[in-house]
């Protein structure tokens, strides 16, 4: 028996000892660059960096992908971050179309129904990992992070520039990466001194973010994003969020088409269903003496932070409309993310004049039902353009928030016609259909909000 149970203990400690659960791996094509970022990310993270390569290849080739892939195969290991680094000894990417790298424009149609009232849309499909450029900074990246994901759930994953700790990351090559890092939603670390916003997350501590008001679509009235950040931080939430909603107002005639004090998902008529329609329930509830059934009075509620989170139901605005923003803030013209954004922190400064008000971007979980998969960078950007207008932080959720449409599209569904049209309401690693985050995907869009209010100077 003594034996049997020195067997077990035996095999236990082997087990224990091929778990890594507080590490950094970092890959790339070559170490000597890399290692020059050991010292203060190790500082920093308070983790040890184990720094490796691609078996000697450049990082935008096959060889480097396949030996990349072979190494990183479903492993015991469970670092808590990957770092990837490639172009260290190599020029810029000579083609730069990215979009098309990645995907096929159009392919297919893609269908939410079956029945005779479906709605139909032609959509961009991902590439096949067999037919994709690996030449270049885009397809070779995606297949490293698409293994990364597969053999390492739950690691945060961070793009290095391929530059010397220190040096001025501002190269074309870095702009190359950084734009691709955007496009996967993944972090550019220009400097390891950014990774101090992840303290909470090198760390484990839970941030004190104190009462916190949450104006909001589908992703914040599903609340999962919500409830990941309660169990990360400590804080006490008031959820205003409602499906469908709006940043914008749709009609620029407000006497027309008024805000509604009780917004639901069920009523997109006029503007209805818009953020400023969340702000005005607020002003009824903080009265607290008009109260519907199943609400609680407000009065003399005084949140710490506000988010104001929204942007997957708009669309982004035009070129015309983004350089007229300096107008339409000084006009009042909420027609526009600037002149929406204007009138919603302008109200809750005067309302809650010490509180800390962040805006989030588009979260970048998905857009596969559309030709045009990175629209979320666009309206990110403007509404970034917008708040920096404004004088308030954002919390980038285009940064941070899991692309599900490279990594999980809708092929396989269907065939792309229109009698067996692709379905874009099926589930991924990230989202419970493609486009609200599940369980995985809130914990992440819940980290992106500690680290952009660390960003911020909230803790």
């Amino acid at each position: 028996m003594n034996n049997v149970i020195r067997l077990i203990l035996s095999m236990l400690t082997f087990v224990s000892s091929q778990l890594t659960y507080s590490q950094i791996i970092a890959f790339s094509d070559d170490l000597a660059t890399l290692q020059t970022w050991k010292a203060e990310v190790d500082s920093i993270t308070g983790q040890d960096m184990q720094c490796l390569d691609f078996n000697g290849f450049q990082g935008r080739s096959k060889e480097a992908v396949n030996a990349f892939i072979s190494t990183n195969k479903l492993k015991e290991t469970r670092p808590k971050a990957v770092f990837l680094q490639v172009g260290c000894n190599a020029s810029a990417d000579e083609n730069v179309n990215y979009e098309n790298v990645l995907f096929k424009f159009p392919t297919g149609v893609v269908s939410t129904l079956t029945d005779a009232n479906r709605r139909t849309k032609c959509i961009a499909i991902s590439r096949s990992d067999n037919e994709m450029d690996v030449e270049n900074f885009a397809g070779s990246l995606y297949l490293m992070v698409k293994t990364v994901r597969k053999a390492y759930p739950g690691a945060h994953l961070f793009i290095l520039p391929p530059v010397n700790a220190g040096d001025s990351a501002s190269d074309s090559r870095c702009g190359q990466l950084a734009r691709v890092a955007n496009m996967f939603c993944l972090p550019f670390v220009e400097s390891p001194v950014q990774l101090a916003d992840f303290k909470y997350f090198w760390t484990g501590e839970r941030p004190h973010v104190g009462k916190l008001l949450v104006l909001g679509d589908s992703y914040s009235e599903q609340r999962r994003w919500i409830k990941c950040l309660e169990e990360l931080s400590d804080v006490d939430v008031v959820n205003l969020g409602v499906s469908s909603a709006t940043i914008r107002d749709r009609y620029a005639d407000r006497d027309k088409y008024p805000y509604s004090d009780n917004p639901v998902r069920t009523d997109n008529a006029g503007n209805h269903n818009t953020l400023s329609s969340q702000l005005k329930k607020l002003h009824r509830l903080l009265k607290g003496n008009d109260l519907l059934q199943g609400e609680k009075s407000l009065e003399g509620y005084v949140p710490d932070v506000v988010i104001i989170e929204g942007g997957s139901n708009d669309n982004p605005d035009p070129d015309f409309v983004v350089n007229g923003y300096a107008e339409d803030i000084r006009r009042d013209r909420r027609t526009s993310f600037a002149g929406a954004l204007w009138h919603l922190t302008h109200d809750l400064h005067d309302t809650f004049p010490d509180a800390k008000i962040f805006i989030t971007t588009t979260a970048g979980l998905y857009y596969g039902h559309t030709d045009k998969p990175f629209d979320f960078i666009i309206k990110s950007d403007q509404q970034r353009a917008a708040a920096k207008m404004l004088g308030y932080p954002t919390i980038n959720w285009d940064l941070d928030g899991r692309l599900s449409f490279v990594f999980n599209n809708s092929v396989g569904t269907g065939d792309g016609s229109e009698a067996k049209p692709f379905r874009y309401n099926v589930e991924s690693n990230e989202t419970i259909d493609l486009l609200h985050p599940n369980e995985y995907g809130a914990r992440f869009l819940a980290e992106s909000v500690l680290r952009w209010m660390t960003a911020g100077g909230l803790f």
